[in-house]
């Protein structure tokens, strides 16, 4: 299982996608990139509420501090290009020092993302699991009418699953704005791919 294929979709898009998001990005030399942007703030807060959006912004905040500046990360990680030489480098402590602040730009959008999509959670899995349950009696219902087993559209909802997953998560971390309305349409996307799963588990169209 681990050296199967599936297994190597699910490292390539859980974990390879946004680890080369976080490394890559802090290059971009444009500071707005990374950069939570009014429309961003402005769709959370015409979606979830004012209240909603600000309490998303605060969390954010607090997990930020905890995670990683209580901790001492962000500290630590700057110790090196801040530290004075007697000797030019050629730029290299200022290019150090500005990926470095972009990567944890990154980081607290990423996180800023998450307590917004957090708000779509529960009703979520509510959603999910009732799609998931129409597609089994689906199924069923085929099964006792004969019929044939083709595992192509199994193989198809389950791969496209793992993308949207995928996708999703590195979706926190992508340089530009994303609008919180986007999550609707992906969990409505996701809902049908479970219905999809289920309905051709062992059967076909």
């Amino acid at each position: 299982m681990a050296g199967s294929r599936f297994a190597s979709h699910v490292r390539l898009w859980l974990i390879v996608s946004p680890l080369m998001i976080c490394t890559v990005a802090p290059f971009i030399q444009d500071q707005s990139a990374f950069e939570i942007s009014q429309a961003e703030q402005g769709s959370a807060e015409k979606v979830l509420g004012k209240d909603k959006a600000d309490n998303a912004v605060s969390r954010a905040n607090v997990r930020f501090h905890k995670w990683f500046i209580e901790t001492g990360a962000v500290k630590a990680s700057f110790s090196g290009s801040d530290t004075s030489t007697d000797f030019s480098d050629g730029g290299a402590s200022a290019f150090g020092r500005n990926w470095m602040q972009h990567f944890w730009l990154t980081i607290y959008r990423g996180l800023y993302r998450a307590c917004v999509a957090y708000h779509w959670l529960f009703g979520a899995i509510v959603f999910f699991v009732a799609v998931f349950n129409d597609g089994s009696v689906s199924r069923k219902i085929r099964a006792a009418s004969a019929g044939f087993a083709n595992p192509v559209s199994f193989h198809v909802a389950a791969h496209g699953l793992m993308l949207c997953f995928g996708l999703g998560a590195s979706a926190l971390l992508l340089p530009f704005s994303l609008l919180a309305n986007w999550w609707t349409y992906v969990i409505c996307l996701v809902g049908l791919l479970c219905w999809r799963l289920a309905a051709s588990f062992h059967v076909g169209k």
